[in-house]
């Protein structure tokens, strides 16, 4: 079911709209559907045990169509994951695609930072040649760039934010990476790994699984236990032990990692800028740490 994209804000009616005519098409029960997130994608409840996942426009067509497959194959692999539904997908509707997932039981729960550690070991020892090579390298730039032209920020703002990313882009080629290219998540934090009901590890998303240096997938955790304070040195040190005994934040590359990471954070929430003046602030501190970087990091973990 494909038709031209309406023009229509992406909002959870909208959402709740699309998941039930996706269900349909792909011959699953819709029931009511309940809206779970409105984010990048929206995420809604279905009946029977089915979550639907909604892309905002048709461009994220062939990433949701990679998505399920590398899912699947990530399975088959015994890395603990979410798995897609068994129908064929992604379904199209109004120019959104759909994806359909078996939903994780009970209320939503982080995992602990150590099984992070752990489940990104395993991900980063799957060795399928043919899954390496139907995969993209990482693009380490992604959307950023777009987002820093087209959000809502002043004019200095933005300047610092295209400054931070020239000098990112000069210093990538140099990079020096300790750990050897394998296949990564591509956007490895604790948001994107649950427990399910018993207490096992559930890894999410899988749009921006590619092959690069693994050192990529373990950046964010680093920056959020010496920069920003999210995690505590114990759970971070629990984090490095489960993963075999790597510690990012003292790789030459770490400096490098940190500060794009840094960047792409901040250059996604300056889209949100006018939801509230809370984000508002929050975006003006992050681009002055970003201008600054021995400037404390007190930033919100949004």
């Amino acid at each position: 079911m494909t038709a031209t994209p309406a023009s229509t804000a992406f909002t959870p009616v909208l959402a709740a709209r699309l998941a039930s005519d996706a269900a349909a098409a792909a011959g699953l029960i819709p029931g009511t559907p309940e809206l779970i997130r409105l984010g990048s994608n929206a995420v809604l409840r279905l009946s029977g045990g089915v979550v639907a996942r909604i892309a905002r426009d048709e461009s994220w067509y062939a990433v949701a169509e990679r998505e399920v497959r590398v899912a699947r194959e990530l399975h088959d692999a015994g890395v603990p994951c979410v798995r897609p539904w068994p129908v064929p997908q992604p379904i199209s509707v109004d120019g959104h695609p759909v994806t359909f997932w078996a939903e994780i039981p009970g209320p939503r729960r982080r995992a602990p930072i150590a099984d992070l550690g752990a489940v990104l070991r395993q991900l980063h020892t799957v060795n399928d040649t043919s899954l390496r090579q139907r995969l993209t390298p990482l693009d380490p730039w992604s959307h950023t760039p777009g987002r820093i032209e087209r959000a809502p920020i002043r004019d200095r703002d933005r300047r610092v934010l295209r400054d931070v990313l020239d000098e990112v882009q000069d210093a990538w080629p140099l990079a020096e990476f300790d750990l050897p290219n394998g296949v990564i998540h591509g956007d490895a934090h604790a948001g994107n790994l649950i427990q399910d009901p018993g207490g096992a590890p559930v890894l999410l998303d899988f749009d921006s699984v590619c092959t690069g240096p693994r050192e990529w997938d373990l950046a964010p955790t680093g920056l959020y236990a010496v920069a920003l304070g999210w995690i505590s040195r114990n759970d971070y040190a629990g984090f490095v032990d489960a993963y075999g005994g790597f510690d990012i934040t003292t790789a030459p590359a770490f400096p490098l990692l940190a500060r794009m990471r840094e960047l792409r954070m901040t250059a996604w929430l300056a889209m949100h800028t006018t939801e509230s003046e809370r984000l508002a602030a929050e975006v003006e501190h992050r681009v002055a740490c970003l201008a600054d970087p021995q400037l404390p990091r007190h930033w919100s973990a949004r």
